[in-house]
């Protein structure tokens, strides 16, 4: 599986006036649901879960596990072990290389930042392959149990907000610091080739404050810029355009960026689907696209009688917003 991130952009030779863009619709603002809460149920006390659940892995009494962090990943593998409330990483026990599951540690980063769950800023993002255990959660369905198998895991904390709450309380403050638990947010993909992943979301204080909430563990959607073909004229300001697309897969987003002056744009469709999503027939799925708005504003230039649309680049869209993922070989 060979994957790039390519984000589509505008022509920068067009220097023509009257430059007109229509940002992405609202893409989804992913809410945060969860925190960590190390104690037992980190540790992964013994147990037998319901059908479908992870079972749980003993960790030993001289193995201590630790929160996420910067330096639990290097070379491209953890570590350590890293605990988020029923989530356990551990280092992988076979020599180091290059490529697990099918996939380099580039290739699982693409799939790693354009999963949708962790679309946003955040303040830290780490990627690396590990024996992932799953305990005290339900699985989505058709998904095996997660015991100590081997996945590329990919975490993300520390999300920018505007809640006051989104940060730790000063010292001295009011609010006590030990009531408040960080949100980890884990992309497992345990799928050859990144075909199956899931998104689990640690037990913990919710950004804008309230009772701790999660664990949540969900089916993984991978956002993509998909090709697409015009099925109607331009008509106020839109045209209609046609994808083909497995039927489980949602409409993410639409933009469009150009020149209203000479009559190009680029036009993008992004869609989420599932990371295994070979259940799904293929379908035509369609949507409309606003180049301008309708009618013109006063003063801008007349619309010319052509236009001309082009696409941008397809394939994986990068959502997670990161000044870099760590973990790297």
């Amino acid at each position: 599986m060979s994957k790039s991130i390519r984000i589509p952009a505008p022509d920068p030779s067009d220097t023509s006036p009257a430059v007109t863009h229509v940002p992405a619709t609202s893409r989804p603002s992913r809410a945060l649901v969860a925190g960590v809460a190390l104690g037992a149920a980190a540790l992964g006390l013994a147990a037998c879960g319901p059908a479908g659940a992870g079972v749980a892995y003993v960790t030993s009494p001289a193995v201590s596990a630790s929160s996420p962090s910067a330096s639990a990943v290097a070379g491209g593998r953890y570590t350590k072990i890293v605990a988020m409330s029923g989530l356990q990483v551990s280092p992988p026990t076979t020599s180091a290389t290059s490529e697990h599951l099918g996939l380099t540690w580039a290739q699982a980063a693409t799939a790693f930042a354009a999963t949708s769950a962790v679309q946003g800023s955040h303040a830290q993002a780490i990627l690396g392959y590990g024996l992932v255990t799953l305990s005290g959660s339900t699985l989505p369905g058709g998904t095996s149990p997660l015991d100590r198998r081997g996945a590329w895991v990919g975490i993300t904390w520390g999300e920018t907000t505007s809640c006051p709450a989104a940060a730790v309380p000063p010292a001295g403050s009011s609010t006590s610091r030990a009531s408040y638990h960080q949100i980890f947010t884990a992309v497992v993909i345990y799928g050859q080739g990144g075909d199956g992943a899931i998104v689990y979301t640690s037990r913990g204080t919710p950004s804008c404050g309230g009772p701790q909430t999660g664990p949540t563990v969900t089916a993984a959607r991978e956002v993509l810029s998909m090709p697409w073909q015009q099925t109607t004229p331009l008509h106020n300001g839109s045209v209609r355009v046609s994808y083909q697309a497995p039927s489980c897969a949602t409409l993410f987003s639409t933009a469009s960026s150009g020149n209203m002056g000479v009559g190009k744009y680029i036009l993008t469709v992004e869609a989420t689907e599932p990371f295994d999503h070979a259940s799904c027939p293929t379908t035509t799925h369609t949507t409309s696209i606003r180049l301008f708005p309708s009618p013109v504003p006063p003063g801008a230039p007349a619309v010319p009688s052509h236009t001309t649309l082009g696409r941008g680049p397809t394939g994986p869209v990068s959502v997670l917003e990161a000044g870099h993922i760590a973990g790297g070989p």
